[in-house]
């Protein structure tokens, strides 16, 4: 085409590229147009068109016209799927969870409910607004969002929930005196007109010699399946009990008064709650009011596995050590809202498009998706915690290959230290952008670090020369090296040595403005046992 192409263009070629190409060969400008045009052409995209970088002369020799000629020319098909998927997810998202409360801080909930105590009650459910209009973090963690202590074993929350174990076990079968229910609670929970029936030494031992328990509606004398029975005897401790599945019917002569426990109505069971497995003995209407899980076919919380349900997904391969690495690849389809959507939509149309036409949907794909990922990993370390869900670390890989691509064709510029200056621009705002809520710029700096090694080994380039050459394949192997290297210290960090204290790291991610800005997506962990907790 260029070999046919009248000279009288050349104007053409100055007007609609406006990056002054001064004393370029007229083939070479033409060239140039026709790539601009029809294209993707290294050195000159869509960032380049919009600064309006300047190319230099003597940097268009014959033998960079020929590589730039041959250069393929490729079609966008990697951003068109993933950005489809992503759309696709969100709208399945918000038909089946719905959408949160819109705004920033917190939203609260007061409706009248009846409790365990059969009282009628008027009780409170706060819950955190969404900025960007989307699902609520629960329902975001539950489709697959980066969440720490889904990833891996955490220590911190597996002390909580020891905690409540260790609450629960002390706990037994509160009886109310007038025959009207009972619900499951420690000694101080258990109000005056009713008898809490704690199994004791001594005399008041349960069967078999027990002083674990009560518990309401269940007991190793009457359960049939499974029956309590050498050599599987049910052990001294309410929290390893099964779930007893059928009960024969209490024999009155035999212990009568004595064993009230089993013979009285149950007016509360677990409810699993919140985005830390929290769980609580109440009502199902109580239940509903804090959008639980109520699970009337238990009569324990330790019967339940409430964190694992709110992770969702694949269950754990062991039910006590959360294993789903997978969240940094699943989290890169999701979006916290339709805003974060659109900004996502029009990075990759814009920007993400435009890469993808130097380098290939396969190129383009690894760039992405290990870029996501590493950010992900980055951001499970620093903020174990944080509740994420987007492809920011994978959309500043991309990022990162605009840069990559004005160091490799340094040579081509008239000014390259502009055009790097104006590139990096892009990247600070962005990051700068990263300092409010529902942004992780710990995705984010990884993400480009990580994109920018992997896009030097992996973008097409054009080389000014035999040494120039030489160097940038040297590069492209240091790059790489230091890819693995830096994958695999994430890694040590996040399952060896990971790092579950550093108050200091949240600030980077977002700079609390205004009081209770930076809460929007964070969760704080106590030292407080959930079965103790007032509602």
């Amino acid at each position: 085409m260029t070999a046919h192409m009248s000279y009288g263009y050349s104007s053409v070629v100055f007007h609609s590229l406006d990056l002054r190409l001064n004393g370029v060969p007229q083939h070479t400008a033409i060239r140039l147009w026709c790539s601009t045009a029809q294209q993707r052409m290294m050195g000159v995209g869509v960032l380049g068109k919009y600064f309006g970088y300047s190319l230099h002369r003597p940097a268009f020799t014959k033998s960079v016209t020929v590589q730039l000629d041959n250069m393929d020319d490729h079609r966008p098909f990697f951003t068109y799927w993933v950005t489809f998927v992503q759309i696709l997810v969100f709208i399945v998202a918000i038909l089946v969870y719905g959408v949160a409360p819109i705004g920033v801080g917190k939203e609260k909930e007061q409706k009248m409910v009846r409790l365990s105590s059969l009282a009628l009650e008027v009780k409170e459910y706060v819950e955190q607004k969404n900025l960007w209009i989307g699902p609520r973090k629960a329902d975001l963690i539950h489709l697959g969002a980066k969440y720490s202590p889904c990833m891996r074993d955490d220590p911190n929350l597996r002390d909580l929930l020891n905690l409540d174990r260790k609450m629960e076990n002390q706990s037994a079968c509160c009886v109310r005196n007038d025959g009207s229910g009972c619900v499951q609670r420690l000694e101080t929970k258990c109000d005056i007109l009713s008898t809490w029936k704690k199994w004791r030494a001594g005399n008041d031992t349960g069967p078999g010699g027990r002083v674990s328990g009560s518990v309401c509606g269940q007991d190793p004398l009457y359960c049939i399946t499974p029956a309590s029975a050498a050599p599987f005897e049910w052990p001294d401790s309410i929290v390893d009990w099964p779930v007893c599945t059928k009960t024969r019917k209490q024999n009155v002569s035999y212990k009568g008064f004595q064993d009230r426990h089993m013979s009285c109505e149950l007016l509360g069971r677990p409810c699993c709650y919140g985005i830390k497995g929290e769980c609580w003995i109440t009502t199902r209407e109580h239940c509903n009011l804090l959008r639980g899980r109520f699970h009337d076919d238990k009569f324990l919380c330790a019967q339940t596995s409430c964190f694992e349900e709110l992770c969702g997904m694949i269950p754990f391969s062991n039910s006590k050590k959360p294993d789903q690495i997978y969240r940094l690849w699943t989290s890169l389809f999701l979006h916290a809202g339709v805003m974060h959507l659109v900004v996502s939509i029009l990075f990759q149309m814009w920007i993400m498009r435009d890469i993808e036409k130097l380098t290939g949907a396969m190129r383009l794909s690894i760039i992405y998706i290990s870029s996501g990922m590493a950010g992900n990993l980055a951001s499970s370390i620093f903020l174990p915690y944080h509740v994420d869900a987007g492809p920011s670390g994978s959309q500043f890989g991309v990022l990162a290959c605009l840069l990559v691509e004005v160091l490799q064709s340094y040579q081509m510029y008239r000014s390259p230290r502009v055009a790097i200056f104006k590139t990096m621009t892009v990247f600070f705002t962005l990051l700068a952008f990263g300092l409010l809520p529902w942004f992780d710029n710990w995705s984010h700096l990884f993400g480009f670090g990580f994109g920018f090694l992997l896009a030097f080994a992996l973008i097409p380039y054009v080389s000014f020369g035999k040494f120039d050459r030489r160097r940038k394949i040297l590069t492209i192997v240091i790059c790489l090296s230091s890819a693995a290297v830096f994958y695999i210290v994430l890694l040590l960090l996040f399952y060896v040595s990971p790092l579950t204290e550093c108050k200091l790291c949240i600030y980077f991610n977002c700079i609390p403005f205004t009081e209770g800005l930076c809460e929007d997506m964070y969760v704080s962990l106590n030292n407080r046992s959930s079965y103790d907790s007032d509602f």
